[in-house]
This record gives C-alpha cells, structure tokens and sequence, in this order.
C-alpha cells in the first residue's frame, strides 16, 4: 500500500500535504505510520471524524500543532491503553 492509499482509506486525504511537511527536519518515518494504520485497521469508518478531533485538539492547544501528525499512533496507543 501507498502512502496516498493509506490516506484515502483512512479518509484524510485533505491532510497529505500537512503530514508529509510536518517533520521539522524533513525526516520521513512518520508516513510508515499511515500505511501501518490503514492496513491495520478494518474498518476506518471513525477514522476521518477521530483524526480531524486529534488536528483541531493539537491547533488549539500544542505549541508546535503541526508535530500531531508524527504523533498519530502514539496518541492511538495511549488512548486505548487508558480506555
């Protein structure tokens, strides 16, 4: 799978060009996520409306809100882990 697959599976295509320019330090890694996500998860019916929670929370709060985007499983890891 693609890393442009991933996203339209996962529904948030609008975001291709914030996640592949979110890496302060042009660093790459980030997009295996996407692709791990997609191929991860059956249903990705959620996805687009939880992802755009996650976006909005990171503008309104984090100093660096662009950063989310590297940070999409972790945050998924840590929510399921407390839930």
């Amino acid at each position: 799978m693609t890393f442009t697959e991933a996203l339209t599976k996962l529904g948030i295509n609008k975001y291709a060009d914030r996640i592949y320019s979110s890496n302060s330090h042009g660093e790459l890694f980030h997009l295996e996520q996407y692709i791990t996500l997609a191929e991860s998860i059956e249903d990705t019916s959620w996805f687009p409306e939880f992802f755009d929670g996650l976006v909005k929370m990171a503008e309104d709060t984090w100093e660096r809100p662009e950063s989310v985007f590297q940070h999409v499983v972790k945050i998924i890891t840590e929510l399921t882990l407390t839930h």
